[in-house]
């Protein structure tokens, strides 16, 4: 049991990384114990030497049956979720921060080894003269336009603006998240 447990912790922390979804892991394991809970045979009374009863059998029928139906239940429930789910949009917005976490915590903004919005899906239009890239215009996760001025710096790589735009973007952006 104490190692169910260890095995559950270290499979919750693997799921704080981005690209590992916990609540995939989460549902594996109550559909896991709900399918269990229904097709569990219990062990003969001559193993024990206690006779059952009536109630007893009664009671155990009752928890593998609602065991089953709850599964059944909530597969359906899940699908229906999952269907009428656009792709990309969570019905629960403040539900990422169960299957990711920046990281390290005591890194600052711009050290972290990952971050979990979607600055790193952002586009953005670069206005050119004779002297560099003089202005950024950038489509945030949400759709609003920040233009972002950079007559200050002088800059002529286009690659190095691309790199910098999820910079620009959790600098610039109010909403980080599509």
């Amino acid at each position: 049991l104490l190692w169910l447990l260890f095995d559950i912790v270290i499979n919750c922390l693997i799921g704080l990384t981005p690209f590992v979804d916990n609540f995939t892991h989460l549902g594996g394991m109550v559909y896991g114990l709900l399918c269990g809970l229904s097709t569990i045979e219990r062990l003969s009374t001559d193993f024990f030497g206690i006779a059952t009863t009536f109630w007893t059998r009664l009671r155990n029928l009752l928890i593998r049956f609602s065991g089953l139906i709850l599964s059944v239940v909530l597969i359906m429930i899940t699908t229906a979720v999952l269907v009428e789910n656009d792709a990309g949009k969570s019905p629960c917005s403040s539900c990422r921060y169960v299957s990711c976490v920046p990281f390290p915590p005591w890194a600052g903004e711009d050290n972290k080894w990952w971050y979990c919005d979607d600055c790193s899906r952002i586009t953005a239009d670069a206005k050119l003269d004779s002297s560099g890239y003089y202005s950024l215009s950038m489509t945030c996760p949400d759709g609003a336009i920040e233009e972002i001025d950079l007559s200050d710096q002088l800059v002529t790589d286009r690659q190095w603006i691309r790199r910098q735009l999820p910079t620009y973007c959790r600098k610039y952006c109010d909403n980080l998240f599509a």
